[in-house]
């Protein structure tokens, strides 16, 4: 089956969410350092405001970089974003007018080509888990790196060939 389609920075964001959601760890660690950090971030510097205004000789008692803490964990979904950008920057350049890609698969092998970039030849020994869900399809080449695949780009026949492969080949994953 021969695949040829285009990566957004959606898909990219879509990948990185799925791969999130794979592991108790992962959905954990994105919990705590990304959405309960900042929160308590936020009460914190909240609350030093509140004292600035309370107590006489605020200052004196605390300086202000006693706030830099509360700033950086403050800022950590604002980083993530900024990263996000950057690597995808980094896989599909600007200078390309698009971000198009070829995938080939069969039942030996994948080969994923970035035309003037990269290409990627894998046979189904590599590839270690599948994860699937409506917007993006995971072949993970290894336990943190995997190709993806806007799961739209597949037709009906196409998505069920790549699932008889999965399975033929005996991968572990999920299809959500």
């Amino acid at each position: 089956m021969k695949l040829e389609y285009s990566q957004t920075l959606d898909d990219y964001k879509a990948a990185l969410a799925l791969h999130n959601r794979q592991s108790l760890i992962n959905r954990s660690q994105f919990l705590f350092f990304f959405r309960v950090m900042p929160a308590f971030a936020a009460f914190g510097l909240l609350f030093q405001i509140y004292l600035v205004f309370t107590e006489k000789e605020y200052f004196a008692k605390n300086p202000p970089v006693t706030l830099f803490p509360l700033f950086v964990f403050l800022s950590l979904p604002l980083l993530r974003a900024y990263n996000i950008r950057r690597q995808f920057n980094l896989l599909f350049p600007s200078s390309r007018i698009n971000n198009y890609v070829s995938l080939d698969i069969d039942n030996e092998r994948i080969i994923s080509v970035i035309p003037g970039l990269n290409e990627g030849k894998f046979s189904w020994n590599a590839i270690i888990k599948f994860a699937q869900d409506k917007r993006i399809t995971l072949l993970y080449v290894a336990k943190n790196r995997f190709l993806f695949i806007p799961t739209t780009t597949f037709s009906s026949i196409q998505r069920s060939e790549l699932d008889n492969l999965v399975i033929s080949h005996g991968l572990k994953g999920k299809s959500c």
